[in-house]
């Protein structure tokens, strides 16, 4: 079956047919035999038309799957010409409303090469790959979680914060307490 869709998309291709005037050509042959009652209800008759086992039914399934490739084909097309995400290029504003930072801290980022693939156009805006945005935000975060996460236990446990019990602890914290209170 694959083949035949296949060579007819071919073929349709070579002499431009339009597959969805082919099927709306049968569609509307159809619809009067029907009569009125069938108005209401085109849903039915489509079905009826795609699901027969006639030669008009199968040309017209072919059809449909040769139109569902060429319109396939069209978004594939259009979606490579988009930019990505990963190809997008941000301004230093958008750049910096994204990073949660300054405008010319993203300039600085940028003229010192800490942002990959930045670009400086003709006239003298700077550009910069809203990926290589994410890499830095998601360096940083992993950065600042790091030291925090190092500093606040390190110091804790240079201090022997770890060392102390939880009864020492609430005993000093009870004394504390009571000398403030003057008793």
């Amino acid at each position: 079956m694959q083949t035949i869709v296949t060579e007819r998309l071919r073929a349709s291709r070579r002499k431009k047919i339009d597959p969805l005037a082919t099927v709306a050509d049968q569609l509307a042959a159809k619809l009067p035999a029907l009569g009125a009652q069938a108005q209401p209800n085109l849903l039915q008759v489509l079905h009826d038309l795609l699901d027969g086992a006639d030669e008009a039914a199968r040309t017209s399934r072919t059809q449909l799957q040769i139109h569902l490739i060429n319109v396939a084909d069209h978004l594939i097309s259009v979606q490579s010409r988009q930019p990505s995400s990963a190809q997008r290029m941000l301004s230093t504003e958008d750049a910096a409303q994204l990073m949660g930072c300054s405008r010319p801290y993203v300039a600085m980022l940028i003229d010192a090469k800490k942002l990959a693939g930045s670009v400086t156009t003709e006239g003298g805006h700077r550009r910069v790959p809203e990926a290589s945005v994410r890499d830095w935000i998601n360096s940083q975060q992993l950065a600042n979680k790091a030291d925090a996460d190092s500093d606040y236990k390190s110091a804790a446990r240079d201090a022997g914060m770890y060392k102390v019990s939880d009864a020492d602890y609430l005993a000093a914290a009870n004394k504390i307490r009571k000398s403030k209170r003057g008793g």
